[in-house]
């Protein structure tokens, strides 16, 4: 636990309640995968489970909640704990390195909008794409 604390204080700023909710996915055997500007990732029960500060993630999240999707993570569940935290819980998906394809940032961009996503508030830099492990396909995370 103290390991996460110190990796996440350099990352962004946490609070008692994002911490608890962090401690609590560790306790249950949570394997850190990797940490954002508003939250960390943790694998736990084949699912990864996301604690985020990101308020419009977490509106994202609700939308795309339980759809089949071209574009976007699946998603399993989304727990709004306040409006500036929350816990989302998604399929695990692999690694992606390279640049990520116009094709594919037209794609999400357009397929958003067919959700009510503003295509703008998508990020497409660092990890927030990653790649299916069974279909090979591209995949956004960061919703």
């Amino acid at each position: 636990m103290k390991l996460a604390r110190i990796l996440l204080s350099e990352i962004l700023q946490s609070t008692p309640e994002f911490d608890r909710e962090i401690d609590k996915i560790v306790d249950m055997g949570g394997t850190h995968l990797g940490a954002g500007d508003y939250g960390s990732a943790y694998l736990l029960n084949g699912k990864a489970v996301k604690v985020t500060t990101d308020e419009v993630e977490l509106e994202h999240a609700q939308i795309l909640k339980g759809k089949k999707t071209n574009n976007f993570v699946y998603i399993y569940d989304v727990k709004v704990l306040n409006t500036k935290l929350g816990i989302i819980e998604m399929e695990v998906l692999g690694r992606f390195k390279g640049e990520v394809p116009d094709e594919f940032k037209d794609a999400t961009e357009a397929e958003a909008e067919r959700f009510g996503i503003d295509p703008d508030e998508l990020d497409f830099t660092g990890d927030n794409v990653m790649v299916h492990p069974k279909s090979g396909k591209l995949k956004m995370i960061d919703v």
